[in-house]
Parts: C-alpha cells; structure tokens; sequence
C-alpha cells in the first residue's frame, strides 16, 4: 500500500490516531519507522530469495520505497552494505551457507 499512513493505519485496525501513536510510544519506535522495518526487510527476503534475476529498482518498486536511492539508503543503514553488494557477498554459490541467506 503505497499511501500508508498511521491515520491509514489507525482507520484499518480501528483505533484513534492517537492511540496507534501511544502504542508505539514505549518501543522507542515511531509506527512509519515499523512500516519501513517491516519493507526493508520483506525487500530484503525478496532480494535473497530472487537474486540477481529482478532489478534492485522492481523491488523497491514492489515494497514502496519512494524510488531505488531511498530503498538503497535505508538497505545499508540495516545491513551494512548497498543491495548489489549485499547478493555478492551473501548468495553468491560460495555464501550458501551464509546465516543471511533466507531459504523459502
């Protein structure tokens, strides 16, 4: 969903604005930083699980980043490292036996 919003949210689990923000108030996390996580790392799973055969940019695409150089900056804060050099280093053949890599 790419117009997500807490007011969004808050409509769809049924609570006021207000609350969803309380919510989140003792996880020392906003709700549109647990969004992010949350499609980071379903982007991340993508990324490992499809490899090389999909575009960085589909996949940023895919999981709402506002365009590849937002997902790309974001991907390094969490992982240390750029998308492209991420398959490299983690599903190359010789990384199969990577802690990273995700299997489905």
């Amino acid at each position: 969903m790419p117009d997500l919003s807490p007011s969004v949210i808050a409509r769809i689990v049924g609570v006021s604005l207000r609350t969803l923000h309380r919510s989140f108030s003792g996880s020392g996390s906003s709700v549109m930083s647990f969004v992010r996580h949350r499609r980071l790392h379903g982007a991340h799973d993508d990324l490992v699980r499809r490899g090389s055969a999909t575009g960085i940019s589909e996949i940023a695409a895919h999981w709402h980043f506002s365009d590849s150089s937002h997902f790309i900056r974001h991907f390094k804060s969490a992982f240390g490292t750029t998308p492209a050099a991420y398959l490299k280093t983690h599903c190359s053949p010789h990384a199969a036996n990577s802690p990273y890599l995700v299997t489905k």
